[in-house]
């Protein structure tokens, strides 16, 4: 499914009539600088992000799929709602749940920045860190309709235990400007699950007067799924409870109601090349040197199919369109020869559904 997103002029909310149960509530306000004005191409759709965008069959949610449209929240007396901000509320995060439970394995983040701001003279060591968990049943908190913010109650799925993985972004390499802003991240070490996960931004070490806000959708995007958190000390609370009026009888009371700009890029969880939305797909040799070569398989005719190479940047390098496949194995040479050695991420499109892995390239 292809779509275009339009940033025009950001659009961001004023929220003054909520009750005062939660003490976040009204919380959201105005970016007073300069809006972000942003055209995203259909590169930015057919990127290599599995979760949120692209695989919104096997994954959900489905980034701004009701409005669209792509927004970054002020925090009403400074920072962002999802990032850092004046009353500390410094660690958000994004889940998926997995619809089908196939086991896959995660080996890299996205995360689209919207601002970064520098008041003071900050330092080379700032930083921000992506980190990935497991989630669970009844690990966060959300609104039980009692009226009052509800932190008692483990009502709600929310991240589970420690992080999985952890990759740090140097403030001075987060990137604002170019690809939509997408910053790609490779963990260390890729982790396997068999149903849902969540992916964190953790700002608590950016350096004092850093201030870093992360792009999401629109409220009621997220049709109440409510798999966006903010940690609250050593508590997950949904974020949709806490920027809203607890009193709702439903979870969710869709004050907020939207999901954060990090997505996973994801491959096959046990390591063997096995059928994912009816494909196999492989790269030899990894890491490469003057050509690699993408093998794919398809189980079954497929239509629109496509083979996409993209550099840790996002800048797609390659591309490769061939209409209508008969089932069989087909493979693409990728000329490595001339490419700076480093991560690549390659995609295959078939029948609206995607595969996205990664090889290396060495010199």
């Amino acid at each position: 499914m292809k779509k275009i997103y339009l940033l025009s002029n950001v659009m961001l909310l004023s929220v003054a009539a909520f009750s005062q149960n939660s003490p976040y509530q009204g919380k959201i306000g105005t970016v007073t600088n300069k809006p972000l004005v942003h055209a995203v191409s259909a590169d930015r759709v057919t990127s290599p992000d599995t979760t949120g965008i692209v695989n919104v069959d096997d994954f959900l949610p489905e980034f701004a799929s009701v409005s669209g449209q792509l927004t970054v929240f002020g925090y009403t007396g400074g920072g962002f709602i999802y990032g850092n901000n004046k009353d500390g509320l410094n660690i958000c995060a994004q889940g998926y749940e997995n619809v089908n439970d196939v086991p896959v394995q995660v080996i890299g983040a996205i995360a689209w920045f919207a601002r970064k701001e520098r008041d003071l003279a900050g330092g080379a060591a700032s930083k921000v860190s992506i980190k990935l968990y497991a989630m669970a049943d009844n690990k966060a908190y959300n609104t039980n309709g009692s009226g009052t913010f509800n932190q008692t109650t483990l009502n709600a799925p929310g991240p589970n235990g420690t992080a999985k993985a952890t990759v740090d972004i140097l403030y001075d390499n987060i990137d604002t400007t170019t690809f939509a802003n997408a910053n790609y991240v490779t963990f260390t070490t890729p982790v396997s699950f068999p149903g849902d996960f969540a992916l964190s931004l953790d700002a608590t070490t950016l350096t004092a007067g850093d201030t870093v806000g992360l792009l999401s959708d629109q409220t009621l995007d997220a049709a109440n799924l409510d798999y966006a958190f903010h940690k609250l000390g050593s508590k997950w609370v949904v974020s949709d409870q806490a920027f809203s009026d607890a009193a709702a009888p439903a979870l969710g009371t869709g004050g907020l109601d939207n999901s954060i700009a990090l997505f996973a890029v994801l491959n096959d969880a046990t390591g063997v090349n096995e059928y994912f939305n009816g494909m196999k797909l492989t790269t030899y040799p990894n890491p490469a040197v003057e050509k690699a070569t993408i093998e794919y398989t398809l189980e079954k005719n497929a239509n629109n199919v496509s083979v996409l190479v993209f550099d840790k940047s996002g800048r797609r390098i390659l591309e490769k369109n061939f209409n209508t496949q008969n089932a069989g194995t087909y493979k693409v040479d990728v000329e490595t020869a001339n490419l700076a050695a480093g991560t690549y991420l390659y995609q295959l499109n078939a029948n609206g559904r995607n595969f996205t892995k990664q090889f290396v390239v060495t010199k």
